[in-house]
């Protein structure tokens, strides 16, 4: 069956069936291996899509022989969009004598590579390769405008991994936020440069999306939250009120792919979590009365109680004779199942809730 231009975009859609598209892209030029991949040359690392490859053979290159690739740097400097056959560098002196031709490429009678680099961008290059093994002749002119042909809609694909590679960041960071219960967030990529916030944080911590948070209060307890894995308080300069801000930031790593870092620029790698402790903690208390079936007065000496800290007092906050503020007390410990107001508070704190939009955090 004719190879069709289509089955490039089923396979950016659903990343499952590039091993399948690089096969027949690769029956089409004869190849008897290949690979689709992207990489990251600094940090080693990526991921691929093959066929063909002996599975021992591609362990000793990750083991072994990455270390001796002396085509990479040649590969990797081929223009973007640009095919080229290795044929010729594999003839010369240098190639053949070298350790990674003697001891990886001749025992798997490799005679030639037909590679592009469909995307070179700082720090990252998606390239694809298709291998002939003896006794395959090298490839020709008219092999590598065939595939010149297909260039564009295979750089369109990998756009469109890469864009929905991005998508599934966005809904993890969306799952951040969502789970941050009473605080907001800062989202940094991996150089700590925040690139989104809560809207509520930019004007509170005078923060610039895009530029370095810097060594100031901000940025090294930022920078010791992500570093010690552990909640850090901080206390900023007084604020309109003339009270100092005070903050507790709790960093999450986020799992991403640089691999979306083509789509928008680098992404998300740390969800910091900030929550303002000078102000008392968004409760649902509305939820709480339902699920334990309190009663309107139960519910407001609930309230009055966790909100003050103090439950000597609440019958003469709420108008009532402190014997009758007890009794109330005592039927919300038996409702909620709990003994003491210690028990009571760490029940009720379970229910916190994302503060409201008009709130400053």
């Amino acid at each position: 069956m004719p190879f069709a231009i289509e089955e490039i975009y089923d396979a950016a859609f659903d990343r499952a069936r590039f091993p399948a598209l690089i096969e027949r892209i690769g029956g089409e030029l004869g190849a008897q291996a290949g690979f689709i991949a992207w990489s990251d040359p600094e940090r080693q690392v990526g991921f691929q899509f093959q066929f063909g490859n002996d599975p021992v053979w591609l362990g000793r290159y990750v083991e072994t022989y990455a270390a001796h690739d002396i085509l990479l740097p040649h590969l990797h400097a081929i223009p973007e969009g640009e095919c080229r056959s290795a044929w010729p560098l594999l003839q010369t002196p240098e190639v053949r004598e070298s350790v990674f031709y003697r001891e990886y490429l001749a025992p798997q009678g490799i005679v030639d590579n037909l590679a592009v680099n469909l995307i070179k961008r700082p720090g990252i290059i998606a390239s694809l390769a298709l291998l002939r093994r003896e006794p395959a002749a090298a490839y020709s002119p008219e092999d590598c405008a065939r595939l010149a042909d297909l260039v564009p809609h295979l750089r369109r694909a990998i756009y469109i991994q890469s864009h929905l590679v991005r998508a599934a960041e966005h809904a993890a960071a969306d799952r951040a936020f969502a789970g941050s219960a009473g605080s907001s967030v800062i989202l940094l990529d991996a150089a700590h440069v925040p690139i989104e916030a809560s809207p509520s944080l930019v004007p509170l911590l005078r923060l610039r999306l895009g530029e370095p948070l810097g060594d100031g209060i901000l940025g090294s307890a930022v920078a010791a939250a992500i570093g010690q894995g552990e909640p850090v308080a901080m206390e900023m300069a007084p604020g309109a009120d003339g009270r100092p801000l005070c903050l507790l930031l709790e960093a999450r790593r986020l799992e991403t792919v640089r691999f979306g870092d083509l789509a928008d620029g680098p992404g998300a790698a740390f969800a910091v979590h900030v929550t303002r402790v000078d102000r008392p903690r968004a409760i649902a208390f509305e939820a709480i009365g339902s699920l334990y079936g309190l009663t309107a007065t139960e519910l407001r000496v609930l309230t009055d109680a966790v909100d003050t800290g103090d439950i000597t007092a609440v019958g003469d906050r709420q108008g009532m004779a402190r014997a009758t503020a007890r009794t109330h007390l005592h039927r919300i410990y038996e409702k909620t199942g709990t003994r003491s107001f210690a028990g009571l508070s760490s029940l009720v704190h379970r229910f916190g809730r994302i503060a409201p939009a008009s709130d400053e955090t």
